[in-house]
């Protein structure tokens, strides 16, 4: 093999790539990154036994080939390189790495235990790539990444066509979180599947242009993402592990906060400065006004330039304090809270953007966190 490619394309891709290996592979091949060089491209791949990465580069190739090279090496001396050509060349038992002023020779695993990636499924749909990292940066707080058995589904997201939207949803029981965005058809069919958390982290900013997505009709399955020039397959989580009865939660309110988020999150942090983080925050809601408190020891109370908007004399609720900041945090401007009881969830919304809603769930025995 025998390659030429501008050092920051290589570096982008190596580094993409090189975020897909497995921390405790099961076969020590899997710690490679197979490079092969053919027909004017060059393909970087990557596979952790579940989840398998494909880059695609435009490259000068002197003479076609395959390696399988220490993947996290070199991520290390690409990413260390000065911003020039950079040639990989396979001889013997070596990947020579050579560029403007410097050499490296990395020992190169074998080949022949190297596995056969899964193919890629043809796409459902697209979606812009940078509003898809923007939803999974709303909902990612919601994910429970230690969640298993029963409860796997929560360490992922699940993501849903519904007509011309796609719906990213995530929750770890005690709050829920949805964001959506515009779905660009290219097969009519109902599609869904729960990607693990890992597989969000790594990819959901990954793609700039238009995002491809296949899914499965029933969540059973693979998942693939694709566009610009990289891809990645996927086995999904078990949908029957996610907790889709959420989706018939009926929510009433008999009371509303108006207030803007950012001065809600301002209020929070100033309650609990005599607290800790993630211990509650007490809300106060009547005619009077907004106020917020926080601690048993020491005290707070903080008042906000808030309305409550309700027919009732008032509503008291303590609330996980990283949760109503977590909820709060996508937002910007104008910020309704919907309310019924102490005990049963609120909604946070924005009445100008209809693509976020966040459910948190009080806490019952506020006194005993």
């Amino acid at each position: 093999m025998h390659a030429t490619i501008p050092q920051p394309e290589l570096a982008a891709a190596v580094s993409w790539a090189a975020r897909q290996l497995p921390a405790r592979p099961t076969n020590p091949v899997l710690t490679g990154l197979r490079l092969t060089a053919a027909d004017g491209q060059l393909r970087v791949e990557a596979w952790d036994g579940t989840t398998a990465a494909h880059a695609t580069l435009t490259a000068d190739i002197a003479e076609p080939g395959t390696v399988i090279a220490p993947g996290q090496m070199l991520n290390q001396v690409i990413g260390a390189l000065r911003k020039s050509d950079v040639t990989l060349a396979g001889r013997n038992a070596e990947l020579e790495v050579t560029t403007l002023g410097a050499h490296f020779a990395l020992n190169v695993l074998d080949g022949r235990d190297y596995p056969t990636l899964p193919a890629i499924p043809a796409a459902q749909g697209s979606v812009d790539g940078t509003e898809f990292a923007a939803a999974y940066k709303r909902v990612k707080a919601a994910i429970d990444p230690k969640a298993d058995g029963t409860f796997a589904g929560m360490s992922g997201i699940r993501i849903r066509v519904d007509s011309d939207i796609l719906a990213l949803t995530a929750t770890d029981r005690y709050r829920i979180a949805t964001a959506t965005v515009p779905w660009q058809a290219e097969q009519s069919a109902a599609a869904m599947g729960v990607l693990p958390g890992k597989v969000f982290a790594d990819n959901a900013g990954a793609f700039q242009g238009r995002l491809h997505l296949s899914l499965p009709a029933d969540g059973a399955g693979t998942a693939a993402l694709s566009g610009d020039g990289r891809q990645v397959s996927t086995m999904l989580i078990d949908p029957h592990l996610f907790p889709h009865k959420l989706d018939e939660l009926i929510l009433t309110k008999t009371g509303r906060i108006v207030c803007t988020a950012e001065d809600l999150a301002e209020g929070v942090r100033a309650a609990m400065a005599v607290s800790e983080a993630g211990k509650p925050v007490w809300v106060n809601a009547s005619e009077a006004g907004v106020s917020l408190r926080a601690g048993q020891t020491s005290r707070s109370v903080i008042e906000l330039d808030a309305t409550y908007e309700s027919e009732n004399d008032g509503f008291e609720a303590a609330i996980n304090s990283v949760y109503l900041l977590d909820g709060l945090g996508p937002l910007t401007g104008l910020t309704h809270i919907d309310v019924t009881t102490p005990k049963t969830p609120a909604v946070i919304h924005s009445p100008d953007d209809p693509t976020y809603r966040y459910i948190v769930t009080p806490l019952r025995e506020p006194e005993s966190t």
